[in-house]
């Protein structure tokens, strides 16, 4: 393979100070020895690597091992406070920045709303502020920054840092990398952010120890992230896993992306919102207008008005619930055939209204397959937690990523091997 280094005494100085940095990242606080006998390097390779880790102030010891008798070994931890990263979620909603430290834990958020159907200009003038402003907030200096990662709905060029189109937010042609990169002194990777969340899931969640599912993503828009063979699949321009605009009804309505008969038009937020005012308007049996503040307000009608008439027990309301599960379904069955994923992960606001979706999206799916072993569906718990440290991982990955591979040009980012 032309992108694997030659192996040479500095290449197997890198691995195994990789390996022990990897090692006390994931199962600290440990002994000297116990990475010794984890990793089977030798004990004086260990502590040697161990003493220029201290002397760099990238690990700490702290507190001893239990013994049974004999010297107590003294335990090593990351120092996973002393550099950070700053994880951006963009979407319809807003956009969430997140401090995230080196063990992926969110230290500190803050929401703006997302400037939609603006100019590449006034979308980035509104991320370098709110940057700038939360970086102060946090009182964390610019050099300890690590690197941003930003997970963004819509067509994303990964290599040159662009989010080519967003029908949903507006935007189009907007060069983060090139901009935010001139405004602060740390690297910028983006990703759709559908693709963050599903590597937040393969990194820390329930696609850990599976080399290939699909997380797909529910709310204001229908998304997936696919993973083949342990690794996110981007296809040939960027565009993989635009699964809420794959056409289930070709004579169906007009989606906002120009195509008739979406699957997104037949599952998302809007889709929702439009089935219960055409029941209101055709004067059908629905309790919908009592969690109104006007009754004859309609506009003001959300998912959440929605979801509160269900579980108040109104039938209209869970009905369209279920034909929400029983689309989405159908879309999931075609990625199914195609794929063949050991799980399926379902996240999103979406998931908020799961029980009364799942049991008809369960059964759909049984169906389409019944000689096939049952697929394992999974929804995620609702919140920004998992995209935010999906794209701080967007960063995390490159900087802890075992150095066997060549450099491809400039160096986005520098690995903490060589820190």
């Amino acid at each position: 393979m032309d992108n694997i280094r030659r192996g040479n005494k500095q290449l197997i100085k890198e691995l195994n100070r990789a390996i022990v940095i990897n090692t006390i990242l994931n199962y600290g606080p440990i002994s000297r020895t116990r990475i010794s006998e984890f990793t089977d390097l030798g004990l004086s390779t260990v502590s040697n690597i161990v003493a220029d880790l201290i002397k760099k102030e990238l690990i700490y010891e702290t507190g001893e091992e239990e013994s049974s008798g004999g010297r107590r070994a003294i335990l090593l931890e990351f120092n996973c406070n002393d550099r950070f990263v700053l994880g951006i979620k963009i979407g319809l909603d807003g956009i969430i920045i997140g401090l995230v430290n080196m063990k992926s834990k969110i230290l500190d958020q803050h929401f703006i709303p997302s400037p939609v159907k603006s100019s590449e200009k006034i979308v980035l003038e509104v991320l370098i502020k709110a940057i700038r402003n939360f970086i102060n907030k946090n009182h964390v200096k610019a050099e300890k920054i690590v690197g941003c990662g930003i997970g963004v709905s819509g067509l994303v060029n990964q290599k040159e840092g662009i989010l080519v189109f967003s029908k949903i937010l507006g935007w189009k042609k907007i060069r983060f990398k090139e901009f935010l990169e001139k405004e602060f002194n740390f690297p910028i990777f983006i990703d759709k952010d559908v693709n963050a969340l599903t590597l937040a899931e393969k990194r820390f969640g329930v696609g850990k120890k599976i080399n290939n599912f699909i997380c797909i993503t529910i709310g204001k828009g229908v998304g997936a992230g696919i993973v083949i063979k342990g690794d996110i699949y981007h296809g040939s321009y960027g565009g993989a896993g635009d699964f809420g605009h794959i056409i289930i009804d070709k004579d169906g309505p007009l989606c906002y992306c120009g195509k008739r008969g979406c699957l997104e038009a037949f599952s998302s937020d809007q889709f929702i919102i439009n089935k219960i005012k055409e029941a209101l308007s055709t004067q059908q049996d629905t309790i919908i207008e009592d969690f109104l503040k006007k009754k004859e307000d309609l506009d003001s009608i959300t998912v959440d008005t929605v979801l509160k008439a269900a579980q108040k027990g109104d039938i209209i309301s869970k009905n369209i619930f279920q034909e929400v599960g029983k689309n989405l379904a159908m879309g999931i069955v075609s990625i199914i055939s195609l794929f063949d994923p050991e799980l399926i992960v379902v996240g999103g606001e979406g998931v908020k209204a799961g029980e009364l979706i799942f049991p008809t999206l369960r059964k759909v799916i049984r169906d389409n397959f019944p000689f096939k072993k049952e697929i394992k569906i999974v929804s995620l718990q609702p919140g920004e937690e998992g995209w935010i440290i999906g794209a701080a991982e967007l960063v995390l990955s490159e900087v802890f990523k075992t150095p066997i591979f060549k450099s491809k040009g400039k160096v986005a980012i520098k690995s903490a091997f060589h820190w």
